[in-house]
């Protein structure tokens, strides 16, 4: 058996959530107080492995636990387990658990809980195409918990420490309640506890005593539950919130970025936006309407404009932050308007009375760039004769249309690509957890499948160049700019994930070391 080796080194990356204190906490300082951080949407469910939930993503890392996490520096540190060792042949990890680990409630937490966890993630969870390695579970003590894989899996670790991977409580959740929603209040053994939820307000979590690691050094967690971005980047600079909790729109990123009122941590990691095609909707059930969209575009204007310096335009189907696995060869199409009008006639469609060859919806969220993204794609579309109305709302309200019931034409997306590029398998595999687009591919699948079983970083490129060549020739997504997001927050926050003294042990969005000094 070989050791895992873990490298805490200090690298900044992102935050979308950071923590601080809010003006209820003037006077304080050190220890003690309340964190107040910006939500841009009520949670859809408490339990975060049941359903994909950005916004009580955020939330659970404070709430539940992992085997083992991504700190700040994109490293995958114990958590759960407190160590782990890989069989020489790469189809057996060993994690050992830490011991003495109690749950919200009181109850003692153990190595079944983790099989009961990871059994469910791996056949029925929204992330189990991530998991299709994983062949047997066992416990062989309340410590100790062993996973077989039918295949090695480069992606294993990384996946298990990111997405729908939280370790819930088997006395609470089985087969028939396992995606409650909202009706089972969340019991984990991380550094907060649950205390309330007012829907549209606010979700409430106070300091956990018991908690196993660094226990948190403010006494509550309080989340203001802001659906208006514009409101929500106010309420900053009010002083009501003490970290944004979200991208701010693109026409206040500069002002932030440029303000000694508030720090900032810009992006280092694989973040991204990208359109996204409904499969199923004229004209994209089509290839050469998706690529007449693509070829329509500009992605360098997008980035100027809509970004205003805060990205750059994408080139690549896969991010260049894995530059070892980028296929130049498949590039986005580039920038063709009458290659574009072409493809549109060639379709069968011809222009009407008001020189459009066809009208169309997009739908788009009110966060960060994408209504100034929005805003400029519809003036690229236009000039091909493609008319765009755009269809502006809030998250909580796109997530239910778009992704829920898949209601839409085109739309965008963005967000961390993940710890390791077969996490994109996420976004567009087949009935993938993330994948609103309703395209599928078995050679797309087989290519990610194979990228997963090669260890080899060269072997893997190869895999990989073959995923690339499919998402370039069926353009299911489109990428478009390659993000450098913001974290604000106000200075008096100290211990912040990013920080020194919190950078190697925390996740991104943990507030477990963060302290009020004013």
């Amino acid at each position: 058996m070989r050791k895992i080796s873990l490298l805490l080194t200090a690298v900044l990356i992102l935050g979308l959530l950071l923590a601080a204190c809010s003006k209820s906490n003037s006077g304080s300082s050190g220890s003690g107080g309340t964190l107040v951080v910006g939500m841009g949407g009520d949670p859809a469910t408490f339990n975060p492995d049941a359903r994909p939930d950005d916004f009580f993503y955020y939330v659970a890392q404070n709430i539940y636990s992992r085997l083992v996490k991504l700190n700040h520096n994109q490293e995958i540190i114990p958590d759960l387990a407190e160590k782990w060792e890989v069989s020489d042949d790469g189809l057996t990890y060993t994690f050992h658990l830490r011991k003495n680990v109690k749950w919200h409630d009181g109850e003692p937490f153990s190595a079944s809980d983790v099989k009961f966890t990871l059994d469910f993630i791996r056949t029925k969870a929204f992330i189990a195409p991530s998991f299709m390695s994983v062949a047997e579970v066992s416990t062989p003590d309340d410590h100790t918990v062993v996973v077989k894989l039918s295949q090695p899996d480069a992606a294993f670790l990384g996946n298990l420490a990111w997405y729908g991977t939280f370790i819930v409580a088997e006395h609470i959740y089985n087969d028939e309640n396992w995606d409650a929603g909202l009706e089972i209040e969340p019991v984990g053994t991380g550094p907060f506890k649950f205390v309330e939820y007012k829907p549209g307000v606010s979700l409430t979590l106070e300091r956990f005593d018991d908690y196993f690691g660094q226990v948190p050094k403010v006494e509550r967690l309080v989340y203001s539950i802001i659906g208006d971005p514009n409101t929500m980047v106010q309420s900053f600079y009010n002083g009501d919130l003490d970290i944004l909790g979200m991208a701010p729109p693109s026409a206040e990123a500069q002002k932030i970025l440029d303000s000694k009122d508030y720090v900032t941590v810009p992006v280092v990691a694989p973040y991204r936006n990208y359109l996204f095609f409904n499969v199923a909707a004229e004209p994209f059930d089509k290839p050469e309407g998706r690529r007449a969209v693509a070829l329509a575009l500009n992605n360098e204007e997008i980035s100027t404009r809509a970004m205003k310096g805060l990205g750059q335009p994408a080139e690549y189907f896969v991010s260049p932050a894995f530059k070892w696995a980028v296929a130049d060869e498949y590039r986005v199409p580039g920038h063709d308007p009458e290659q574009a009008m072409k493809l549109l006639e060639q379709t069968g469609y011809k222009k009407n009375a008001s020189g459009h060859y066809l009208s169309l919806t997009m739908e788009v969220m009110s966060a960060g760039a994408f209504p100034d993204m929005a805003t400029v794609i519809k003036e690229q579309l236009a000039q091909v004769g493609i008319d765009v109305q755009i269809n502006l709302a809030d998250v909580t309200a796109w997530v239910q249309k778009v992704i829920i019931e898949r209601n839409y034409t085109f739309s965008m997306m963005g967000g961390y690509q993940g710890p390791d590029i077969g996490a994109l398998q996420v976004r567009i595999g087949t009935d993938a957890a993330n994948n609103p687009t309703g395209y599928g591919n078995p050679a797309l699948d087989q290519a990610f499948l194979e990228g997963a079983q090669t260890v080899n970083e060269a072997d893997r490129a190869a895999k990989y160049k073959e995923v690339q060549r499919i998402l370039a020739e069926d353009l299911p997504i489109y990428p478009l700019v390659e993000v450098l997001d913001l974290n604000p927050y106000h200075p008096y926050v100290k211990g912040h994930p990013s920080s020194e003294e919190a950078l190697p042990y925390t996740g991104d969005h943990e507030y477990n070391y963060v302290r009020i000094e004013k």
